[in-house]
């Protein structure tokens, strides 16, 4: 997931702003440079940490 697609998932999720900067640290963790994932893996996993953190 790219970095505007990204913020129109946050967007269109009607997320509390006090929670945003939590999705973005998410973000930035899984999208780190250096990283080992590739494209499709870095998404899946990013979409399965959402997951977890909308359940909360």
């Amino acid at each position: 997931m790219t970095r505007k697609e990204f913020e129109k998932y946050l967007l269109d999720s009607n997320i509390s702003s006090d929670r945003i900067d939590d999705y973005w640290r998410l973000y930035d963790k899984i999208n780190e440079p250096g990283t080992p994932l590739t494209y499709n893996q870095r998404s899946n996993f990013l979409l399965s940490e959402l997951r977890k953190m909308n359940e909360r």
